[in-house]
């Protein structure tokens, strides 16, 4: 028998890849492909962080030197998290149209959950989940430890739940937050984000016709539309909630501390946001690998901006309390290959004479928006809406907002209409604040990051697919790194492509990014498209695309660099140098 040629094993190998390159091209832009899982990580202090974090933090360091920040790496590319398979999944988030919302907050499904809530558009789910968008002193409590109770006396609460329905529960809260080892803080900013703060709410009533004597003090159970309060109440007949005092204690263990805390999600992000393993990680315990079965799927709410708007009761606690300035834990997620920055949706343009702003409210849930300067009440404002400013009068600012009517199902648009009023101008802010930069005056932390290894090879740089700038300036601490055009390249966390030149000690490198051909820094479907035509004979590389297709390193591109490339897109197989 005729021993099969080297060649045609090899061209047999590369139509099997081909295939797999037309599903992972074709069907990944129907549907995005996951990873099959992902390794996460903790790195504490301001230097572990991005660079594109660290200024936001120095400033609140400066404010609050005690408090402490930890970098949660949690493996997750960004376009995988803000894909449709992940966080931008159909009526997986929500918001309240209100009477004021951008058109471009809103989903053009046009879909509606609770009365009022409606399905958010990619943008605003975008927006609220990168967290850089909210470390303002108020905001950045969202992700606010909330295992940790050390500090938080009877007093505390009792003052917090002053003048509310809480404040015939205190010893309960106290009670339960022992027994479930959390912040009774939590439990409070919980229950009034859930219930509200006024009067008494139907759930706690024990008075609902058809389910008198139940108790539901977190809405456990009551899904989205019509009837939630009651299906909540079929809960807790289930639960055995019979008794106010007990439906609240054993709600803090069940649903908080069982059902959260102890999966990992140990901040009202992760809450909202299912972006951990089934346990949350310290510095020291390394990094871990979880499948991709364990994330996306359990958050406590749709209502996208209930981590934001806990935040600022958490917030109002601590700062009512005077005890803003104790040692306070907050762990942040980082993603990979995140974008220089995530924008507020608008449908607004500037114009030579009127420029784009957004409302600062810090913890606020909106602004009035005034008629008049001073005059009747148009409605609320929410933070961070965009809005375009006409001028001032005294210590009012004249904007236009555009707001969201109807639902157009025919076009599959939303309608609206411009509206012109007034609101205070101390909530008028530039759409990027420019803070002081305090990095060389507070103790940015050890930095305990890991960095990609890169390695000089004859007149090349080396380096593997996720490779930034400062993994070079970590091995080379002198070196000058640029884009092919002979540009600086700017943020240490930018992601450097093939090549790119790096000047170390006055002479220069080519960047060679393992998997990059195509020299856009991103190692894809497309340059794989690149190295299947080279392999058949059907496209020309130069020298630099064929040396970043050897992911190997062993000389030669064939059907194994090939291997390595689909099983580094399947999130199989980390490619090292």
């Amino acid at each position: 028998m005729k021993k099969i040629s080297v060649k045609l094993v090899s061209l047999m190998l590369i139509i099997t890849m081909i295939a797999t390159f037309i599903h992972l091209f074709f069907v990944k832009s129907e549907v995005y492909a996951l990873s099959s899982s992902y390794t996460q990580y903790v790195r504490s202090g301001i230097s572990a962080f991005p660079e594109s974090y660290q200024k936001q933090l120095a400033y609140l360091k400066y404010l609050h030197p005690e408090w402490e920040f930890r970098a949660y790496y949690t493996g997750i590319e960004w376009s995988e998290l803000t894909s449709s398979s992940a966080e931008n999944a159909c009526m997986k988030n929500t918001i309240n149209k209100g009477n004021l919302l951008d058109p471009s907050a809103l989903c053009i499904c046009g879909r509606e959950g609770d009365s009022g809530y409606y399905c958010a558009s990619a943008k605003t789910v975008n927006f609220y989940l990168d967290p850089r968008n909210f470390m303002g002193e108020a905001m950045i409590f969202q992700f606010l430890d909330l295992s940790n109770s050390s500090g938080i006396t009877r007093d505390m609460v009792v003052r917090a739940v002053s003048g509310t329905y809480l404040s015939n529960y205190v010893d309960d809260i106290m009670t339960a937050a022992s027994e479930a080892g959390i912040s009774p803080i939590h439990i409070v900013a919980t229950i009034f984000q859930e219930l509200g703060k006024t009067g008494t709410p139907r759930a706690i009533s024990g008075t609902v016709p058809g389910y008198e004597g139940l108790y539901n003090f977190y809405n456990y159970g009551a899904t989205d539309g019509d009837g939630a309060v009651e299906r909540g109440l079929a809960k807790a007949r289930e639960l055995g909630w019979t008794n106010p005092s007990y439906a609240l204690i054993d709600g803090a263990k069940l649903v908080l501390a069982d059902n959260y805390i102890s999966r990992g999600q140990i901040t009202k992000y992760f809450y909202k946001f299912d972006v951990v393993g089934d346990e949350i990680l310290y510095e020291a315990d390394g990094s871990k690998t979880y499948s991709i079965d364990q994330f996306y799927n359990h958050q406590y709410m749709t209502n996208l901006r209930d981590p934001s708007s806990q935040a600022g009761t958490l917030y109002d606690i601590y700062a009512e309390n005077g005890i803003l300035d104790q040692e306070l834990v907050f762990i942040i997620p980082v993603y990979n290959n995140m974008p220089e920055s995530v924008p507020a949706p608008t449908s607004l343009s500037a114009t030579p004479l009127y420029g784009l702003f957004k409302v600062n409210s810090m913890k606020k849930w909106g602004v009035t928006f005034r008629a008049s300067p001073g005059g009747a009440s148009l409605g609320n404002i929410y933070k961070d809406t965009v809005v375009l400013h006409l001028g001032n009068e005294g210590s009012w600012s004249k904007v236009k907002v555009y707001a969201a009517t109807t639902y157009n199902s025919s076009t599959k648009q939303w309608n609206y209409e411009e509206k012109i009023g007034y609101i205070s101008s101390e909530y008028v802010g530039n759409l990027v604040e420019d803070i002081p930069d305090y990095r060389d005056q507070v103790d940015m932390g050890g930095g305990l990051q890991s960095f990609n290894n890169v390695e000089i090879v004859g007149d090349n740089l080396i380096m593997p697919p996720s490779a930034n700038k400062s993994d070079v300036l970590h091995k080379y601490p002198n070196a000058i790194v640029k884009w092919a055009d002979g540009t600086l390249v700017g943020g240490s966390d930018t992601i450097l492509g093939t090549a790119g030149i790096v000047e170390i000690d006055g002479k220069e490198y080519i960047c060679i990014k393992l998997g990059d051909t195509n020299s856009d820094c991103l190692m894809d479907a497309m340059d794989m498209y690149q190295i299947i035509q080279y392999l058949l004979g059907n496209l020309t590389l130069n020298d630099v695309a064929v040396q970043a297709a050897d992911v190997n390193c062993d000389d030669l591109v064939d059907a194994m660099d090939m291997y390595q490339i689909i099983q580094h897109m399947l999130g199989n197989l980390e490619i090292k140098i």
